[in-house]
């Protein structure tokens, strides 16, 4: 039976995992006046949000060996992903800087223009320092870590695709016994100072294990490509969405009780590499899913949009509606939620604004090789988005 080009189901996964990041982004900017709905909601949404990058970062992998490697060469795969990835990045990062000036704050208890360069170069996940990988807009560390994963694909696609099929699942133990080694490696490091906004959190230690991108290679490896090779080439043997679902949230509750430096990944990044291949084993199958309908797959294309703005949305939207730098005002319960959706609404507009009238625009203008561009005025395929893939 031939493979579907399409897997809907993850799409609509990446909108849910999408709103999670907002959520957990809402959470950091205390709303509620109310104490007691501010702690509750952040207890779970700390540890939910950094898994929900995880979950983006397997997902990218795996949209790309999926697809294979329809490129001629190296060169143009690397060349249509830096276009992908700019295509937002870049006038976001502009209007950033605008807001930042204009409002004359410092990013992260910095200058103005502390972190601009790094940004712009999509570095800053290489450096410890906070008012780097901090800066500007925050999230754009990610599309950092998916600079070193585009540059590595290639290589790890060539390789994946020539290893013997029955030694896929043995990779995929090692490399998840390697991921749950690294805090324990990160414990060497340093354990002060802290962080501005954990006391309880080394800045090594973090940013070895949630910010280095040489690290986070590991989860695009284990769950992007290792696992797309499993599904594509008939050794799924996982079980179903469902079951891997549940074991999710037994994972989950386990990390309440691990340190925080190890709750972040550890026991639930094999079982999101799992729940991966397993809704991509459900779509080849024919499944039916409420996460592969019109609805939910639409809003998964507009995820990469959203990703890039809505942590702007949320911060900026609570500076400029009273709040002081440090961004701390606070409402009453129903105005925090009405603020809170308006928020996610205005995100979701602006986001279909910048995937339908910036993204594919400039996609579709330079994301074509050259050669092909010569050859040929028929579109090539567009490639999959970074980090929201």
């Amino acid at each position: 039976m031939p493979l579907p080009k399409h897997l809907p189901s993850l799409g609509g996964m990446r909108a849910i995992a999408a709103l999670v990041v907002f959520c957990s982004h809402i959470a950091s900017q205390p709303f509620f006046r109310n104490a007691k709905i501010y702690s509750t909601a952040q207890v779970p949404l700390d540890v939910l949000g950094p898994l929900a990058v995880s979950f983006f970062f397997m997902l990218s992998g795996f949209v790309l060996t999926w697809a294979g490697m329809p490129d001629p060469s190296k060169p143009a795969f690397w060349r249509r992903r830096w276009v992908r990835v700019y295509s937002l990045h870049l006038p976001v990062l502009l209007l950033t800087l605008a807001i930042v000036l204009w409002l004359k704050e410092p990013n992260m208890g910095g200058s103005v223009w502390d972190g601009f360069l790094s940004n712009l170069l999509l570095v800053q996940s290489w450096c410890p320092d906070y008012h780097q990988y901090g800066s500007m807009n925050p999230v754009a560390w990610s599309l950092s870590c998916e600079m070193l994963f585009y540059a590595a694909f290639p290589f790890l696609f060539a390789f994946f695709s020539k290893m013997r099929a029955e030694r896929l699942w043995s990779w995929v133990l090692g490399i998840s016994v390697v991921a749950a080694a690294v805090p324990a490696l990160a414990l060497l490091l340093p354990s002060a100072p802290t962080l501005p906004w954990d006391p309880n959190m080394p800045e090594l230690q973090y940013w070895f294990i949630y910010m280095l991108r040489a690290v986070r290679l590991l989860e695009f490896a284990l769950g992007g490509v290792l696992m797309a090779q499993i599904v594509r080439r008939g050794r799924w043997i996982g079980p179903t969405p469902g079951v891997c679902a549940l074991l999710f949230a037994g994972a989950f509750a386990l990390s309440f009780a691990l340190p925080s430096y190890l709750a972040r990944d550890a026991p639930t990044v094999p079982l999101i590499a799992l729940l991966l291949g397993s809704l991509a084993a459900g779509d080849i199958r024919g499944t039916r899913s409420w996460l592969g309908t019109r609805t939910m797959v639409l809003l998964g294309e507009l995820t990469f949009a959203f990703y890039v703005i809505h942590y702007l949305v949320i911060q900026y939207g609570h500076r400029f509606l009273g709040g002081e730098l440090s961004y701390y005002r606070q409402w009453d319960t129903p105005a925090a939620i009405g603020l809170t959706v308006l928020a996610l609404g205005l995100s979701v507009g602006l986001a279909a604004l910048l995937h339908f009238f910036v993204e594919k625009p400039v996609v579709r203008a330079l994301g074509r090789s050259g050669k092909a561009s010569r050859a040929s005025k028929a579109p090539q395929p567009e490639p999959p988005a970074p980090l929201l893939s």
